[in-house]
């Protein structure tokens, strides 16, 4: 049982965290609402209206309530906790999240960290729990505050999720990835810590490479999170075997164990690292049958 003086801090921060949030005005101007220039990101969990459809007529509907309202109020506590005292804004809705990160230094450099760092551990934590990202960075004029989202980097962000990002990734749109181009020229070839936050896919587009949260900066050399990483396989591998029948959703989680075996390429120096850790590439390939 939490104790009164638990219960008192919690409701101290919870109380100092509104009145923070209450006393954001980035995007207004004399009290009057106004665009800002801003990185948008739009996120949902994949195939999540299917699952919840689908718990409902096997009896586990209150399973996976259980599961996800955990999740999420654990992962949405820590982006509460990014937002206070920073001009980072969020807004969630179901399974949808909204970040938002206006411009204050006009190359935009800063403030693409800034949002980057939230989404990657959002999408990394999620993953680790069996309900993997999809979403858009996004950015342009946007207006945001406690009550509403809207504008047309809202926009793209959104259409970004719902019809580039096929796979359970985060996307840039064309001018993000513009920008990003431009702030790679600000370092010594192969220095950029972009190089390492992103990664681009097959199509051209870049994509937030949410694994970097399995590489921990110790005090004088990095380590890798081998029990995150594994755990990520099994995800991917579990939801492998669920849709091996359904190749609509299969191809998104054959296509996720790419990912996480290329990254396992990119760490394989780490002296933590085993090649066991990587998808079973029989798990991950289209199985074909003769009619007979």
């Amino acid at each position: 049982m939490k104790t009164k003086k638990a219960k008192t801090a919690k409701t101290a921060k919870t109380a100092k965290t509104a009145k923070t949030y209450n006393k954001k005005n980035d995007y207004f101007d004399n009290g009057n609402p106004i665009h800002r220039k801003s990185y948008c990101a739009f996120l949902d969990v994949l195939g999540f209206s299917a699952r919840t459809s689908a718990s409902y007529k096997d009896g586990t509907e209150d399973t996976l309530l259980a599961e996800f309202h955990h999740i999420l109020t654990e992962t949405l506590s820590t982006l509460e906790e990014d937002t206070d005292e920073s001009m980072l804004y969020f807004k969630s809705f179901t399974d949808n999240v909204v970040l938002a990160h206006p411009d204050f230094s006009g190359e935009m450099e800063s403030e693409f960290g800034l949002i980057l760092f939230p989404i990657r551990e959002y999408q990394f934590k999620m993953a680790l729990n069996g309900f993997f990202i999809r979403g858009g960075l996004a950015v342009g004029q946007l207006f945001m505050d406690k009550n509403s989202v809207y504008g047309a980097a809202l926009l793209e962000s959104y259409r970004l999720e719902s019809n580039i990002a096929v796979n359970p990734i985060v996307v840039l749109c064309d001018d993000t990835m513009k920008m990003v181009d431009e702030h790679l020229k600000y370092y010594a070839k192969g220095e950029a810590p972009q190089l390492r936050d992103l990664l681009k896919g097959p199509d051209g587009r870049y994509f937030i490479n949410y694994l970097v949260e399995c590489i921990i900066d110790g005090m004088e050399e990095q380590h890798l999170d081998t029990d995150s990483l594994i755990l990520h396989k099994q995800q991917i591998e579990k939801a492998l075997k669920t849709y091996s029948t359904i190749p609509t959703v299969f191809s998104k989680f054959a296509w996720l164990a790419s990912y996480h075996n290329y990254f396992c390429d990119m760490i394989s120096e780490y002296p933590e690292y085993d090649k066991t850790m990587k998808v079973s590439t029989s798990l991950s390939k289209f199985k074909f049958k003769i009619i007979q």
